[in-house]
């Protein structure tokens, strides 16, 4: 059939309907966990998550690198559908910072009237949490740096500053399980505790996401995949990281400073 327009037309894939139910499954599983403490549907879903995000993915690089259909028009949609993406995921933390606030104005008798609740103890926001802070902020700019450099074609640097990045990463997600491990609290003891654990776990997993994202763009990059004019997926990356970045910076000020 010929094309009237200049858009890339894909080829029938089973990848996306399979990745929303992916995702579905994933959030059931995440919900039985913590209800019943049965992990296996969890790591089931999550295993058909990441089978099915990379069989897409892959599907995608093809697309892009090998058969050169991502023209202007198509990056243009693929930054557009980031930025929609990144919109939404701010209204799901907004939930988290309203649910936070709320409970922490009108602390209900059965917690004691106060919050944090009587018999929980919060965590030192001079401790843990600022050094995180400054883990995801040097981060941030030394992604900046990889992106800078790219743009001016010192792919060496580029290469030393994204590895850098990912390493950040990894070391922030340590110490986020480090201060779970020695919390005084678990998911179930009070309200501060649940929306304490849903709003710094969801975060906790999106650091992961970016992460990985971040390492694909690391391996693409040691195989010269990505240049100033063919980086769509790299900017799509960053742009997710800064999220990140400023969705903790607020986390930190709200979670750990404000009402302690």
């Amino acid at each position: 059939m010929k094309k009237f327009n200049s858009f890339h037309l894909v080829d029938l894939s089973p990848w996306p309907i399979f990745t929303s139910f992916s995702f579905l499954s994933f959030a059931l599983g995440v919900i039985i966990m913590v209800r019943s403490f049965n992990c296996y549907p969890f790591l089931f879903s999550l295993f058909l998550l990441l089978f099915s995000s990379f069989l897409w993915g892959r599907d995608v690089h093809r697309e892009g690198c090998y058969e050169g259909s991502h023209n202007f028009e198509v990056t243009v949609g693929f930054k557009l559908g980031m930025i929609f993406f990144i919109i939404s995921e701010c209204f799901f933390f907004l939930g988290m910072f309203w649910a936070y606030l709320h409970l922490a104005e009108i602390p209900d008798v059965s917690i004691g009237g106060v919050w944090p609740p009587v018999g929980v103890s919060s965590f030192d926001p001079k401790g843990i949490p600022f050094l995180n802070t400054v883990l995801l902020v040097s981060s941030g700019i030394s992604v900046t740096w990889t992106h800078h450099a790219m743009e001016e074609g010192d792919f060496k640097f580029s290469l030393v500053s994204l590895l850098v990045t990912v390493l950040l990463g990894s070391v922030f997600t340590m110490f986020q399980l480090l201060e779970y491990y020695v919390a005084s609290f678990t998911f179930s003891c009070s309200s501060y505790s649940s929306v304490y654990f849903m709003g710094t776990g969801f975060h906790g997993l999106h650091v992961l996401i970016g992460s990985a994202l971040l390492l694909i763009c690391l391996f693409r990059f040691s195989y010269l995949l990505i240049s100033p004019n063919h980086s769509v997926g790299f900017e799509c990356s960053v742009w997710y990281w800064h999220f990140v970045d400023v969705v903790w910076f607020f986390l930190y000020l709200v979670f750990y400073w404000w009402g302690v």
